[in-house]
């Protein structure tokens, strides 16, 4: 006869088994998705992109505008397996990409893009501090608006009015570096909250 042990023992080995887990408390195996940062990055990722539509548009300067999508991407890229990690990403940059107004897909080719490279970037680099984490956003916030205009250079041509502000590509990479740990912070401190409020956290202070 199987006991609850034994059932919940098993219903670990096939979340295992699907690469799948939910964080208990305890070190996540490597390759399987943390359930509280999954959905950390979701619900922050999903807020990130309705406030650059309203709250960030009145914030910018110019062509300079907040766009720190790109710092839940390179966690995203960095914390979360492959596979829910692109689908993830996916799923936000065409949410980006319909509310930008741009050509359709760029925005979530470029996105999709940084995600691989921090894939890559993860077997050697860790982003645990603050510098780590201001670089990596700068350097790849630049890598997706060099794709973006690309992509713009393509589909419209040469006479694309957005190839008149090239000189704020840098700037606006340094402005979303110089918030990165801002959002960084925002998001490890909601992954703790949903973290206490999921029912393993509240079974085990019972």
């Amino acid at each position: 006869m199987e006991t609850g042990n034994g059932t919940a023992s098993g219903g670990r080995t096939w979340a295992a088994a699907a690469g799948l887990a939910v964080e208990d408390g305890t070190t996540a195996t490597k390759g399987m998705v943390q359930w509280p940062r999954f959905m950390a990055t979701l619900l922050l990722g999903f807020l990130l992109v309705a406030l650059s539509c309203t709250l960030f548009n009145w914030w910018s300067a110019g062509p300079l505008q907040l766009q720190p999508l790109i710092v839940v991407v390179i966690s995203a890229g960095f914390h979360i397996p492959l596979i829910p990690g692109a689908i993830l990403t996916f799923f936000l940059a065409y949410i980006y990409d319909l509310s930008s107004g741009g050509p359709m897909g760029l925005q979530m080719t470029s996105y999709v893009v940084v995600f691989c490279l921090c894939k890559l970037a993860e077997r050697k680099l860790e982003i645990n501090s603050w510098p780590f984490q201001m670089a990596a956003v700068c350097l790849l916030s630049l890598v997706r608006q060099a794709l973006v205009m690309l992509g713009m250079v393509l589909v419209q041509g040469m006479e694309d009015p957005q190839l008149d502000n090239l000189w704020a590509i840098p700037g606006h990479a340094i402005l979303v570096a110089l918030t990165a740990p801002i959002f960084f912070g925002l998001l490890d401190w909601l992954i703790k909250l949903i973290s206490r409020l999921s029912p393993t956290a509240r079974r085990k202070r019972d």
